[in-house]
């Protein structure tokens, strides 16, 4: 399934991300009601936040580089400077942290959502008019776990008398030709509690979760991430019949949306519907079939019966979508050790560990054909 994130992500199902919109939203308003969560427990209780607050310490940063210039570019063009990689700040891009303007401010780090809350609320104390903005690329997949995550991203537009500048520390490549549009606070701080929720998704702390998905929709109910996450966790949970309701809502918003496409299609093979997933199932292919860890799945799928070459023209076509992550090359490296193209498997075993995390370090450096017979072992268990 997917879940909406500043990323989305998977777990035998997709999830949707937290960023996330394929295709035009309709924008067309839904009921916001939404299943209870069947647990034991409580559910826990998310409070409000303002994501955009002012701390005494931003005050004092700001009385002392930004405010005593009385022009706005001028303020405008030292506030960017401070915030970068190499100002004052020395603000550090992490996806990791979904931060509000003021943790955003005291850790000098974050992912975009917490530069983009630390920037608008400096920039508007400033007296400079500062707006979120989502940028709409291209499916982006990446893993966190056993998740797999869709990305998405917002950035900040600040605006002076004349010039407009896009202000994004994050180092993500944005083609010229990737559409943006200017998104409310609301729904910023929608991708906030949207974030944190997905971060307790990937935890399996499904109340959590429930709890910081159910205050997104509240606070923005056409965020369709946010209703295809809370699909997630009531499918997790074992409520299918409400998990299919939610996805049919995100669909209300947006009926292109092939996150809550794709999960929809898991549930109706879960319920054994086959006729409602046949209807959806040639679109729900052509969605996957760009995302580079399914294709993955497929070459695991044809090695594990025996067609090496069809492997390896899938996880070929997985490595041309994302050519940058570890496991990709691992399971290159894998398939071609078992087709019998060692020199070539010792090579891609050495690119996984250039792109491997430190944590990651250990296990790779034990010897490939080690390292395949586990992978054997547990895609046969698994």
């Amino acid at each position: 399934m997917f879940i909406g994130f500043g990323y989305r992500w998977r777990t035998g199902l997709l999830l949707s991300a937290v960023f996330w919109l394929c295709g035009c939203a309709t924008q067309q308003l839904v009921n916001s009601q939404i299943p209870p969560l069947r647990v034991n427990e409580p559910v826990a209780q998310v409070a409000d936040v303002d994501v955009v607050a002012v701390s005494p310490e931003m005050d004092a940063f700001l009385e002392q580089y930004i405010l005593p210039y009385n022009s706005i570019h001028t303020r405008m063009t030292l506030l960017m400077d401070a915030v970068s990689g190499n100002g004052v700040l020395d603000f550090d891009y992490d996806d990791g942290f979904t931060l509000t303007s003021v943790d955003a401010f005291k850790t000098h780090a974050g992912n975009c959502i917490g530069f983009a809350n630390m920037l608008v609320a400096l920039a508007r104390k400033s007296g400079i008019k500062a707006s979120y903005q989502e940028v709409l690329r291209r499916p982006e997949w990446s893993t966190r776990e056993d998740t797999v995550l869709l990305v998405k991203h917002i950035n900040v537009i600040l605006e002076g008398a004349g010039y407009t500048y896009v202000m994004d520390v994050s180092g993500i490549r944005i083609s010229p030709a990737a559409r943006r549009q200017v998104i409310s606070d609301s729904y910023a701080k929608a991708l906030y509690f949207n974030n944190l929720g997905a971060e307790a998704l990937i935890r399996n702390d499904l109340p959590t979760a429930y709890a910081y998905m159910s205050r997104a929709i509240e606070t923005e109910p056409n965020l369709t991430d946010s209703w295809i996450n809370i699909g997630v966790v009531l499918s997790r949970n074992g409520q299918l019949a409400d998990a299919e309701a939610v996805l049919k809502k995100a669909l209300q918003i947006d009926g292109n949306e092939y996150a809550a496409l794709s999960n929809l299609y898991e549930i109706y093979i879960s319920q054994e519907n086959f006729e409602a997933a046949a209807a959806l199932e040639s679109r729900v292919e052509r969605y996957r079939q760009r995302n580079p860890y399914y294709l993955m799945q497929l070459s695991e799928e044809a090695l594990m019966q025996g067609d090496a070459e069809e492997a390896l023209r899938l996880i070929q076509r997985a490595i041309k979508k994302k050519d940058n992550d570890h496991q990709l090359y691992f399971a290159l490296a894998r398939t071609q050790y078992v087709a019998g193209q060692v020199n070539a498997a010792q090579a891609s075993l050495s690119r996984a560990r250039e792109l491997a995390p430190v944590h990651m370090d250990k296990f790779y450096q034990r010897p490939l054909d080690e390292l395949v017979a586990e992978a054997q072992l547990q895609s046969q268990s698994g």
